[in-house]
């Protein structure tokens, strides 16, 4: 399968399926969240808006310099690289290769419906 034949919604883990964080949520509870669910990665939402997203490296870093305690929204992402449902997986691999970036956010009307990763691009190519 050719990745300008696959579409992000076949590729994309559904906002049902998906673990997120709130903006007020704490540093240290999102991070346990994360080594529970085993995921690299949560968007943040605020009333269904993806506002922001948070990676284990994010979590690794705002850890070592102690701040558990903050807000998720101190060290969140929030310049956001999105994606829509009817892009093809060749326009998410070029984002995330030009972006230097692992998940990408499916946006549909402002809110988050879903979200790419690498690990699902990989498994829906290798049908």
């Amino acid at each position: 399968m050719r990745p300008k034949d696959v579409s992000v919604e076949e590729a994309m883990i559904e906002k049902e399926n998906l673990i997120t964080a709130k903006p007020g949520d704490k540093v240290a509870a999102v991070i346990l969240r994360m080594i529970r669910e085993g995921v690299g990665g949560v968007p943040i939402v605020r009333d269904g808006e993806c506002v922001g997203i948070v990676t284990m490296n994010d979590i690794m870093l705002a850890d070592f310099y102690g701040a558990g305690e903050l807000p998720i929204r101190d060290i969140m992402t929030s310049d956001l690289v999105t994606a829509s449902r009817d892009q093809s997986v060749a326009d998410i691999i070029d984002l995330m290769l030009e972006n230097k970036i692992e998940r990408i956010p499916v946006i549909e009307d402002n809110n988050l419906v879903g979200l790419v990763v690498r690990n699902g691009i990989l498994r829906v190519l290798n049908r």
